[in-house]
């Protein structure tokens, strides 16, 4: 089953692509398994229909260094967010550390593709679309204030949102998905003035 969790046997090969390549021998699963956190978050335990045991997904595959961010360095501890697709086709996931690795876990080929690096942040929710085509994810900065960003499966693009606030005490959340393929609702509140609005704006690719 699909899992969401926050902080607190064979070994697959995994290979990273986009901002980094890590070939480890990967292997292909029948489609699609069933995505289970280990009980120490040091794996995803996946699952398929004609496997008696659990391949394990561990932390130890993934790297040190990002080339999204080059010369920045996260030192993975466990997983700590991770949310299936409704395609079951993918599983995204985050990770507990020095710095935050947003990944996507292809679940047919066992292929892991590195979204965005959070520094000094968390993830604190991943939502998915209804067509598994977008994915967005709220966050933690280290500002302390909430934020979102969103990955375009289809199209590789990492998507943010537009700049809707001047002010840098208000918290900005997803809500749910719009109408429109990159449009989403998302809530904003400002901690100061203890005010609360609802805006609907169309994700923009990020440059």
């Amino acid at each position: 089953m699909g899992v969401c969790g926050r902080r607190g046997g064979s070994t697959l090969g995994i290979l990273f692509v986009g901002a980094f390549v890590l070939a480890c021998g990967a292997q292909t699963l029948s489609p699609y398994p069933s995505v289970d956190l280990a009980p120490d978050r040091e794996a995803l335990l996946l699952t398929s229909a004609d496997q008696s045991s659990p391949s394990r997904f561990t932390v130890q595959h993934l790297p040190i260094e990002s080339t999204i961010a080059p010369g920045l360095y996260f030192h993975p501890q466990r997983f700590d967010v991770v949310r299936v697709s409704p395609n079951r086709q993918y599983a995204a996931f985050s990770t507990a550390g020095h710095h935050t690795l947003v990944g996507l876990l292809n679940l047919t080929t066992v292929v892991a593709q590195e979204l965005d690096v959070l520094t000094e942040g968390d993830v604190l929710a991943f939502h998915w679309s209804v067509d598994s085509r977008i994915l967005a994810y709220d966050y933690l900065p280290a500002s302390g204030y909430r934020r979102v960003k969103a990955y375009d499966v289809h199209s590789g693009q990492r998507l943010v949102v537009p700049q809707i606030e001047t002010r840098s005490t208000v918290h900005i959340t997803f809500e749910k998905w719009g109408s429109q393929p990159h449009e989403v609702i998302l809530s904003v509140t400002d901690t100061r003035s203890n005010t609360h609005q609802t805006k609907t704006i169309e994700l923009i690719p990020y440059k």
